[in-house]
């Protein structure tokens, strides 16, 4: 293969990798002399005589090229050429896997485990929002690369096991082949229950384990007992390893590993709030980068969910015990706060004299001599922050939340969820019930002609929710042409949010190989 050239465009230079079923080769687009991965299938690979192996191919390229997070592989182009050679060109990745990062390094300290796991939960993020579970995280699916003056900047790979949750058709991996890799795997996957994003969480929880401790937390014989173990054994204690391992960070791994689906965390975006408050309270290095990708509004800042200690950390189990989140600084806090109380006194006179100063050089060149103040221009009003319900009403159980939902620019179509309902930026109304539960992870997709499409996840918290969405330009005629046409209809009074995405949150893509 080497020095030929696929789909006249991808010349193949040299090979990369080498696996059971083909090849990844460094190859150059032209004519952008871009420097690609080719992953190619072995002409002569039938999938261990599996008849949907192809259709699992393509379904990892049509899948993955949905997905723009930057912490995400991008996927350039995929097909068949008339020899049928199937192929993949994705993004060139120069560093080493985690899984070699492990093997080298491991155990790795609480910053730097978090800092990776907090990129691992961006990426999937966005895919849970447009109804892509991953299904097979492990460290050899994760890539750590230089980004710019950022270190170990995480690339999600091979999304060869992907669940399009919207997909009503075949589930192309229940083909009676074991699929997953047992270390990593929940239980429920085990089971062959209905797997959702949680499924993900739980291995992401594995990876934390492994990444502290260095063991993955069931290390047995063989595959069977592994299996075993994840469907019925506790996860050890992290000190048995001889490593020291924040008790928060300990637990926030024991919730996203519970055996149960529904006692791990609810969504990506609520274990990258937890991840994100444990480490500020351990006073972890803490890198913000990437909180807001450039796929859509995915960051934990204005609008989203901020969560207690309690509500982040505490499990159903009652030993699970996390008063030392509250006493994690305590010692240093004790330590400064004598020395702080004088600082404090003398900051606070000298800030008082500058005031003043400040205040008669200020006043002398902003008024006339009359004294008349100048005509000052209001600043615009802040944000509406969402606001908690009140305790009686929660308590009678009687739950409501204003949506406001804007955009700039306006005007632009938005879908809430799975529901094919249409609303048109300025819009407000109003949940009840089911709808208005808290801590519920929602997904906003934003459409406008000439403009990228945009999602933005947000969580119920309180009485007021507000979502916004800054949209940007397309940057050619290309782009608007491979945009589906407007489906707007007027929404019903009521809010309602039946209804199933059909072609909807795929805007933009290929969703079949030619």
């Amino acid at each position: 293969m080497i020095g030929r050239v696929i789909n006249d465009r991808f010349r193949i230079v040299s090979v990369i990798a080498r696996g059971g079923m083909g090849k990844v080769y460094r190859a150059e687009q032209a004519p952008l002399g871009r420097q690609i991965a080719l992953k190619v299938l072995e002409a002569t690979y039938e999938g261990d005589n599996d008849p949907e192996f192809h259709k699992r191919f393509f379904l990892e390229a049509s899948t993955q090229s949905k997905l723009t997070h930057p912490n995400t592989v991008t996927i350039f182009d995929y097909g068949k050429t008339d020899d049928d050679v199937y192929f993949i060109a994705m993004e060139l990745l120069e560093g080493r896997t985690l899984h070699r990062y492990l093997r080298d390094e491991a155990p790795l300290s609480a910053s730097k485990a978090t800092h990776i796991a907090r990129q691992i939960c961006r990426s999937l993020r966005e895919a849970h929002s447009l109804g892509i579970i991953h299904r097979d995280l492990k460290p050899a699916n994760v890539f750590l690369v230089q980004h710019g003056e950022q270190a170990d900047f995480v690339k999600v790979l091979d999304f060869g096991l992907v669940k399009d949750l919207g997909d009503k058709g075949e589930d192309l991996t229940q083909t009676g082949l074991f699929m997953g890799s047992p270390k990593y795997m929940s239980p429920e996957q085990i089971r062959g229950d209905r797997v959702d994003g949680r499924a993900d969480i739980y291995a992401l929880g594995v990876l934390l384990y492994e990444m502290l401790t260095g063991h993955a937390p069931f290390e047995r014989a063989n595959s069977v007992n592994i299996l075993m173990a994840h469907v019925h054994e506790e996860v050890p204690p992290m000190a048995t390893h001889n490593v020291d391992v924040p008790w928060p960070l300990e637990a926030l791994v024991r919730r996203a590993m519970a055996k149960a689906p529904g006692d791990r965390f609810a969504s990506m975006d609520e274990l990258l709030s937890a991840l994100t408050t444990v480490a500020s309270e351990a006073g972890l290095a803490l890198s913000r980068s990437g909180d807001a990708p450039l796929s859509g509004e995915y960051g934990v800042g204005s609008g989203s969910t901020t969560l207690s200690r309690s509500d982040m950390l505490l499990t159903p189990t009652p030993d699970a015990g996390l008063d030392s989140l509250a006493g994690l600084a305590s010692t240093s806090d004790a330590q400064g706060r004598r020395s702080g109380v004088k600082w404090v006194v003398l900051v606070g006179l000298l800030l008082l004299s500058v005031s003043a100063v400040a205040f008669v050089l200020v006043r002398s060149s902003r008024y006339g001599s009359d004294g008349a103040a100048p005509v000052v221009t209001p600043a615009p009003a802040p944000e509406v922050p969402e606001e908690v319900e009140d305790p009686a009403q929660a308590a009678a159980g009687v739950l409501t939340t204003e949506v406001t939902i804007v955009s700039e620019p306006p005007g632009a179509e938005v879908r809430i969820g799975d529901s094919d309902v249409v609303y048109t930026t300025p819009a407000t109304l109003t949940w009840t019930g089911e709808e208005a539960t808290r801590g519920r992870s929602v997904t906003f997709r934003f459409q406008l002609d000439g403009y990228r499409d945009l999602n933005a996840v947000r969580t119920v918290v309180g009485r007021r929710m507000h979502v916004s969405g800054r949209l940007q330009p397309v940057d050619n005629e290309q782009d608007r042409a491979r945009r589906p046409p407007s489906t707007s209809r007027t929404p019903p009074s009521s809010g309602s949010m039946e209804g199933n995405e059909s072609s909807v949150g795929l805007m933009g893509y290929k969703l079949e190989p030619y």
